[in-house]
């Protein structure tokens, strides 16, 4: 059996609870064939241990490895040449931006988030074809496999919308309010996304029965949002995750005018909306949440639903805040993703993790605040949870996967740090992607002193620099064409929609 001690001035044995993580000074776990055998102090495993290697100087932190609970591609739309907007007229551009090489895209992050300690990611892929013959089945197994080749654990999803494709309006009904060259043009892009409920039930089926039975994969089904998604749609998708014990991903109420479509349809939120489908429970996880209301919160508790918040996507895409406090003090489990890009337009999860934490500090001396704790939970045991690992990954305890991050200490300690310092404080303080040293995926080194073991990264990068390079083709052209041209009317269209009104969940500079 494949064995290896690992140890570290510190390990990060788990969260226990939102005030205190359970660290083990000089400590070390050992493992064998990716399973967690035993935790404890170094010198006292060495002594009864005989493992195939020692990783680990005893100068970094280990921890357990961290989740990316909501993401979608690898080069970021800004690097594509879509700039931040708001979100809805972001997502007009974003969508019809060049095209990536799928499986190269999908490398590319994960090299990233192997970098930042990222061992286990929610991969959200819009099934929307780029011109005709695409191959929807090929182009998850392109990133699935992609994923496989990395080393890092995958949650993938298909994300499905049925209706709304262009803004909050049906779709005909849009079209029409456009001039008519434009208007032909779109409607021969929305052909590309249309796909049956049978045969995206069909995609979920067939990619879940080909990857299904690699430990590190699961494959989730994934209504794009509650305004994209027909009612016959959604409780179609309920009913197959049931049948297949599958997780449901979807987004929720990421911005106002979001909440403002259910208020306006149905006379109340789109969350509400979804409990009168029966469809929030324990498998659904909602990426964002920013607009849930109060009553939404407690619903999301009662039920068992998850949020993976996104904090850089949310300021970036002008989305606001979400009411991480209020959920967490209502029991809702939070996870955290960076959604394709973060604030640095990387892959960085600690940096996240220090946003996250330094967001939700409320005005006032008694302001609610989360713990360093809280956030290093939401981004180990919360994502694990949410990506249907929680038995598996989140924490280092034995019988868990030897899913494990060492970090250098030197940029965090160094010229000098409080000899008291809790060392999650430490961490979530002044932590770094960069500061990430060497990353283990079922006892597995996947990367060693910021070298990957198992892809050339200098490959990956020359491929996609090169691919990239080239002039652009009469479809993107066509494509980047349409996005311009479209964005005046779709701006348009969210004008006329009134502001937000009512009481705000945090107290930010309210008169």
């Amino acid at each position: 059996m494949a064995s290896s001690l690992i140890r570290g001035k510190y390990l990060l044995a788990g969260v226990p609870s939102e005030d205190s993580t359970e660290v083990i000074s000089d400590g070390a776990l050992y493992q064998e064939d990716g399973v967690i055998v035993e935790v404890g102090r170094f010198d006292d495993l060495k002594r009864r241990r005989s493992p195939d290697e020692v990783i680990g100087s005893g100068r970094q932190l280990v921890m357990p490895g961290l989740v990316n609970a909501h993401h979608h591609i690898g080069l970021t739309p800004f690097q594509l040449g879509s700039p931040d907007l708001a979100l809805e007229p972001w997502i007009v551009v974003r969508s019809m931006n060049r095209d990536v090489d799928n499986y190269l895209d999908t490398l590319y992050c994960a090299i990233q988030m192997i970098e930042s300690g990222i061992t286990t990611v929610m991969h959200n892929h819009a099934a929307w074809r780029k011109g005709k013959g695409t191959d929807l089945h090929e182009m998850g197994r392109e990133v699935l496999t992609a994923y496989r080749d990395s080393g890092m654990r995958v949650a993938f999803s298909f994300s499905h919308r049925d209706q709304n494709r262009v803004v909050y309006q049906e779709d005909e009904r849009f079209l029409a309010s456009l001039p008519p060259d434009l208007a032909a043009v779109m409607s021969e892009r929305l052909k590309d996304s249309e796909l049956s409920t049978g045969d995206y039930l069909g995609l979920f089926s067939d990619l879940k029965g080909e990857f299904g039975g690699d430990p590190r994969a699961r494959v989730f089904l994934s209504p794009g949002n509650v305004q994209w998604c027909s009612d016959t749609f959604l409780e179609a998708v309920k009913e197959a995750a049931a049948r297949h014990n599958a997780g449901i991903h979807i987004h929720l109420q990421e911005s106002f005018y979001q909440k403002r479509y259910g208020l306006t349809r149905w006379g109340k939120t789109p969350l509400a909306h979804l409990q009168d489908l029966g469809f929030p429970g324990p498998e659904v996880s909602c990426a964002h949440g920013v607009w849930l209301t109060g009553p939404d919160i407690r619903l999301m508790a009662e039920t068992g639903a998850m949020v993976c918040h996104n904090a850089s996507s949310n300021l970036r895409l002008k989305s606001g805040v979400a009411p991480v406090n209020p959920m967490t003090a209502a029991g809702v489990t939070v996870a955290l993703g960076i959604d394709e890009a973060g604030l640095n337009d990387d892959n960085d999860m600690l940096q996240e993790m220090r946003l996250v934490h330094k967001l939700h500090r409320e005005p006032g001396v008694d302001g609610p605040a989360p713990t360093s704790h809280q956030v290093l939970r939401m981004a180990t045991l919360n994502g694990a949870k949410a990506t249907f690992f929680a038995d598996q990954v989140g924490a280092l305890e034995e019988g868990r996967r030897a899913d494990v991050v060492l970090v250098n200490l030197e940029h965090i300690e160094e010229p000098y740090l409080h000899p008291d310092t809790n060392a999650v404080d430490a961490l979530l303080y002044r932590g770094r992607g960069l500061d990430v040293d060497t990353v283990l995926v079922d006892g597995e080194t996947v990367m060693r002193d910021r070298r990957m073991t198992r892809v050339n990264k200098s490959e990956v990068w020359a491929d996609l620099k090169a691919r990239l390079s080239r002039d652009l083709t009469p479809g993107e052209l066509e494509r980047i064409d349409a996005a311009q041209r479209l964005l005046p009317h779709v701006q348009r269209f969210y004008r006329q929609w009134p502001g937000e009104p009512g009481p705000s969940h945090y107290l930010y500079n309210q008169a």
